[in-house]
């Protein structure tokens, strides 16, 4: 009988027990299908980034205890248990990261979808605008749905799907295929997949601008400038590290300029959106804004060394500071765990961005490389705004403190990116037996 032509992967996976090769280094394109007569996933997880899931563990668990902290003063007995909802969902996204990890087939099978989750993306922002939430005085829309359970900011999801989406554009991704591709469960049918990539050109420029700037736009009119920025960051920081030609760049900073004035017109009929920038530049013309200003340096000027101690603070417990178990919560934190709380603060911080910026480095791929960048920028913008906000060093913003805030659906978003750059880790390289 005439024998039959396979790929290095059927080679590899799914010949006879007794015609398979003696392959040393396993399959190199399938790590959790069996190889040689034995299975090799539990193999594949040493790989496993277990430094970035403690320090994710951590500050989540950090997290709870500052929203408990927060609220313990607090006359309204709804928010004595939003603790206990934020471990929860702190529970559900580890499970969360360790299935995106374990996922049987590798994070660029997101890159053929990338159309959908761009689509999902746009529906939900539109979607808000006529099913979301509305202020009970003035009627103006929030930006989220009430699901009973929590509230979900449809913002937060389409971060990630716009760091998927926008990934595989600017990898700019040609796949050829000699047959229909491989199903997303089980054992694959098919021979291997070429795929080669190449620098981002000038079409993959625009078309991801023009999706990130749409999605950006989505946002700022519901109206919600801050979170509409981090759209735009995550773009600008994965076009950085697409390897797009320096022309692109520049044209992205000449625009950038350019368009500053014709935001700040449009800024215009969102009033409260000039009042935080001039109350930043001007804070006495500003009385919310010098009033919540003050309240934070007065919380974190007065924790000292070591803090007043959880659940002591004065300006948190006496509610002085607003919004405490969200936007100002690390003026809570400064004041309850002093200077050594705000320092242990940022060191998981810093492990955190150094283990995905690791990933980043030894990703396989361009498109993997891009997936954990939007999830890097992503947590790292909202950082810098947040703290920078309660110190003053830039204007009151409603973006949470990643992990540590209370938000349900800004905590799972998290935990996805977190889970999607496992899954790169876990398969940057060949296993090894």
């Amino acid at each position: 009988m005439q024998a039959v032509r396979l790929s290095a992967h059927d080679e590899a996976c799914w010949q006879p027990r007794e015609a398979r090769p003696d392959l040393s280094k396993g399959c190199p394109t399938c790590a959790f299908y069996p190889v040689r007569g034995r299975m090799t996933g539990l193999r594949a997880w040493r790989h496993f980034d277990y430094v970035l899931l403690v320090v994710t563990i951590l500050l989540t668990a950090y997290g709870v205890v500052m929203i408990y902290s927060a609220n313990l003063g607090s006359p309204d007995p709804r928010l004595h248990n939003l603790w206990r909802r934020q471990a929860l969902i702190g529970a559900a996204g580890i499970g969360l990261i360790l299935l995106l990890a374990a996922f049987p087939r590798n994070y660029q099978w997101l890159g053929d979808f990338w159309w959908l989750a761009y689509l999902l993306a746009v529906v939900l922002l539109v979607l808000v605008f006529f099913f979301g939430e509305r202020d009970q005085v003035t009627g103006q829309m929030i930006g989220w749905f009430d699901l009973g359970v929590f509230r979900l900011q449809p913002a937060f999801p389409a971060m990630i799907l716009l760091a998927i989406s926008a990934g595989a554009v600017l990898s700019h991704r040609r796949r050829r295929r000699g047959s229909p591709a491989p199903p997303l469960f089980g054992a694959p049918k098919t021979s291997i997949v070429n795929e080669t990539t190449r620098r981002p050109d000038f079409v993959s420029y625009l078309t991801s601008a023009v999706m990130a700037l749409a999605l950006a736009a989505l946002v700022f009119l519901q109206p919600d400038m801050a979170t509409a920025a981090v759209f735009v960051f995550i773009w600008l920081t994965m076009l950085l590290e697409s390897d797009i030609e320096v022309r692109y760049l520049v044209l992205t900073v000449a625009l950038g300029l350019g368009s500053l004035i014709p935001l700040w017109d449009l800024m215009a009929h969102y009033p409260y959106m000039r009042e935080r920038v001039l109350g930043f530049l001007n804070p006495s013309s500003n009385p919310d804004v010098k009033y919540q200003l003050e309240q934070a340096f007065i919380a974190i000027g007065s924790g000292g060394l070591l803090g007043k101690g959880l659940g002591q603070g004065t300006q948190s417990q006496l509610r002085y500071l607003p919004v405490r178990h969200t936007d100002f919560i690390f003026a809570v934190l400064a004041e309850e765990l002093g200077f050594v709380g705000v320092m242990l603060l940022f060191a998981l911080y810093l492990v955190l961005f150094l283990r995905l910026l690791r990933i980043v480095l030894i990703a396989p791929d361009i498109f993997g490389r891009l997936l954990v960048t939007g999830t890097l920028a992503m947590i790292l913008f909202q950082v810098v705004v947040n703290v920078g906000m309660n110190l003053g060093l830039l204007p009151v913003a409603g973006l949470p403190l990643p992990f540590i805030s209370y938000g349900p659906a800004a905590l799972l978003t998290m935990m996805v990116g977190i889970g999607m750059a496992e899954n790169v880790a876990m398969r940057h390289r060949k296993l090894e037996f």
